[in-house]
């Protein structure tokens, strides 16, 4: 990715599964908080999905099911 966007993206998704998750939740990253963050990741792992080692797509993996859990709890506490 050789957007200033997709630069940034790659450096965060270069990180262990727990700060990826923290990162792309954050206000700071994605107005949208979590549900946003998961989207983006969804998304490159769509789009980079064949490309990526195996255990690369475990921990990407592992951060959308983190991810996802925020979303739950997120969307729990609204209703």
């Amino acid at each position: 990715m050789d957007t200033p966007t997709g630069k940034l993206l790659s450096r965060i998704l270069a990180k262990p599964p727990k700060t990826v998750a923290d990162l792309l939740s954050s206000k700071e990253f994605t107005s949208g908080g979590p549900t946003a963050g998961l989207r983006v990741l969804t998304v490159y792992m769509a789009y980079a999905g064949k490309r990526l080692s195996a255990s690369r797509r475990h921990s990407l993996e592992r951060a959308r099911d983190l991810l996802l859990e925020r979303t739950r709890h997120a969307l729990a506490g609204e209703q």
